[in-house]
């Protein structure tokens, strides 16, 4: 089956058969552990600083805290930073602390001790998002991200709590949200099949890559990939609930695979690679 895209990149053909294709073999390579996917410490959900224990109050606020910085960057790297920074400056990752000892208007304190240290590609703009998101939290959910992560079981609901924060828009909220599901802090959410899936460049190479996505202006090393994320985005989730998987595990297959294998021509390793063009 073809459909063609009415409105934002109408040059663009969506081959949906191959879409359905790759998700589930995305969703079987993930449960498999296969190649790529075996080691999974990379994940969001699977970053925690050493004696900071799963799914407590500490590992949310590490968590909420440094996923704001999880794009431009090598996020392997950024995650090792960010949890040495945790362990010699615990105070930096609480609500209450960071909103006493700084002000909106003069930042440059977290733009040294935090933006810096953690590699950021947009540092006074981190600096911005740890602070004021640092008084949201305290005001409104008692400086514990946990009660904002249980504050609904409505993912459409709990996805838009989430990207009101400051610096948390599509990619950065769904995997905010994924985390929140996959570590277990809120076991009860409903509705993930409407939230569309955080895609990046990595996730809309791979549609190229596979077939599911083809357009005229297509050439694999001079091409701008980030111009389809949003029609990655609905094209992936539609796929999901076409083929009655979660979009969770596909998610993070994809993410490791773009991460880890494209990112490196690690092509052996990849369990869809007997589908795939290569770069």
């Amino acid at each position: 089956m073809r459909t063609k895209s009415l409105t934002k990149n109408a040059d663009l053909k969506i081959y949906t058969k191959k879409i359905d294709r790759l998700v589930k073999m995305m969703d079987e390579a993930f449960n498999l552990s296969y190649g790529l996917l075996e080691d999974r410490s990379d994940l969001v959900e699977n970053q925690i600083p050493p004696g900071v224990k799963k799914g407590t109050k500490e590992h949310a606020l590490f968590m909420f805290y440094v996923v704001q910085n999880d794009h431009g960057v090598k996020s392997s790297k950024m995650y090792e930073k960010a949890k040495e920074f945790y362990h010699n400056n615990p105070e930096y990752f609480s609500p209450v602390w960071v909103s006493k000892e700084f002000h909106e208007d003069d930042l440059e304190g977290l733009v040294e001790n935090v933006s810096k240290k953690l590699g950021s590609r947009y540092p006074h703009a981190l600096a911005k998002s740890w602070y004021i998101n640092s008084v949201v939290l305290k005001e409104k959910y008692n400086g514990n991200p946990i009660n904002m992560f249980v504050s609904s079981d409505d993912a459409l609901l709990l996805i838009k709590t989430i990207r009101s924060f400051n610096g948390f828009g599509p990619k950065i909220g769904g995997m905010l949200l994924r985390a929140i599901v996959g570590v277990g802090f809120n076991k009860s959410v409903k509705n993930l099949d409407k939230v569309l899936v955080p895609v990046d460049i990595h996730d809309s190479r791979i549609l190229f890559l596979t077939g599911g996505f083809k357009c005229p202006s297509y050439k694999a090393k001079e091409f701008d990939y980030y111009k389809y994320v949003q029609k990655a985005q609905a094209a992936l989730l539609d796929a999901c609930n076409r083929c009655k998987i979660s979009w969770l595990d596909v998610d993070r297959a994809l993410w490791l695979t773009g991460s880890r294998g494209c990112s490196y021509s690690r092509c052996e390793m990849c369990y869809i690679n007997a589908i795939c063009k290569g770069m």
